[in-house]
């Protein structure tokens, strides 16, 4: 028996019930905006049948503080022939929102005249809620690695201090007890400097005190280093350029380049050459430091700002005491100075820290 076969044929009532039984919302207006087709999936989604809107204009379907947007997009779409997107909130029952993508584009004859606009709408909540959910789990792992680090470093810390405060009660010698005080506090003073510098990393302080200009600081910065550094057969290469006036806290600024600088220090033992250069790129004012020590690996790039990250320190295995908290407190103060930073590097051709400053800071 020979299988019979179906052709469809590409009429007028074969697009009009593919526009109809579409999954998706799609909506379609004339060249003045108006509503003349509205499918089944739009009224499931929207709440209102076709009856009710064809005649009446496009605007309509967003709320009142959305409807001037919608209207420069819709001028922009067919007077320029692209496509344009933006989001819509629809308050549900229960406090709860609805979150839609709206996607307009135009409709053009064969001789270019716009017929009128396509308007394609995707409920977005659902997948919006699992990109939240994500996030909200991303930022628990990420405390859970901040915890872990945390208890790691103070539990030694704390098991050492016990150990000295138990000789230093039963020892009989007085130098050996002065000398377990002596490590004791420097136990504590280790416990003190990572408190401090978490408090670096987590704190958002908006109190703005010893403010300097941004090149005035990696002037002072560079001179007070610069000769250390030559003993160490590293040398310091200063580009400036001129920028408009960016007010940083001094103090804080020097946080960051001396955090830097210990770790451009440690990728290079041998000695290297370390560039700070300070210019514009388009609205910020770009700070760069760059080193030409020994690189990050590719997979470390995108882990170098996480707190207790560490490749030198005792928790990567290395012979250092070094808690990992120097990048992190990098990233936190120029955060919160309004700033960016990243970062670029590859095995054996050093790393570059570019760090941006909205020129709206300027005073």
């Amino acid at each position: 028996m020979d299988e019979q076969k179906t052709t469809v044929s590409l009429s007028g009532d074969f697009y009009r019930l593919l526009c109809e039984n579409a999954a998706v919302a799609l909506i379609a207006t004339d060249a003045e905006f108006n509503i003349v087709s509205w499918n089944q999936a739009a009224g499931d989604l929207l709440g209102r049948q076709p009856d009710e809107m064809i005649g009446k204009s496009i605007l309509d379907i967003v709320p009142a503080n959305r409807r001037k947007l919608l209207d420069r997009l819709l001028r922009r779409t067919t007077q320029r022939g692209d496509t344009n997107q933006f989001e819509v909130h629809l308050p549900l029952t229960g406090g709860a929102e609805q979150t839609l993508m709206v996607v307009l584009s135009a409709v053009p004859t064969s001789a270019g005249k716009n017929l009128g606009v396509a308007v394609w709408i995707v409920d977005e909540t659902n997948r919006r809620k699992m990109a939240d959910r994500l996030t909200q789990a991303e930022k628990m792992a990420s405390l859970g690695t901040l915890a872990g680090g945390v208890a790691h470093h103070f539990n030694n810390i704390l098991g050492g201090v016990a150990t000295f405060v138990d000789f230093a009660l039963t020892s009989g010698d007085v130098t050996s007890m002065k000398r377990a005080l002596q490590m004791t506090a420097e136990a504590a003073a280790r416990a003190a400097k990572i408190t401090q510098s978490l408090l670096s990393f987590a704190e958002h302080n908006t109190e703005r005190t010893d403010m300097a200009d941004l090149t005035e600081v990696v002037l002072t910065f560079v001179h007070l280093v610069e000769r250390p550094l030559t003993e160490r057969k590293i040398k310091m290469q200063l580009q400036l350029h001129p920028v408009p006036v960016i007010a940083v806290e001094a103090n804080r600024m020097h946080q960051v380049l001396g955090n830097l600088l210990t770790n451009a220090e440690e990728a290079m033992p041998q000695g290297g050459t370390i560039t700070i250069s300070v210019d514009r790129l388009d609205s910020d004012v770009r700070l760069t430091f760059a080193d030409s020590g020994a690189g990050i690996k590719k997979d470390h790039l995108g882990l170098v700002f996480e707190p207790f990250f560490t490749t030198k320190g005792l928790l990567a295995g290395g012979d250092k005491a070094n808690p990992g908290l120097g990048l992190s407190v990098v990233h936190g103060i120029i955060v919160e100075m309004g700033g960016t930073i990243s970062v670029e590097s590859e095995p054996d051709q050093g790393a570059k820290f570019t760090m941006l400053f909205p020129i709206s800071k300027s005073v």
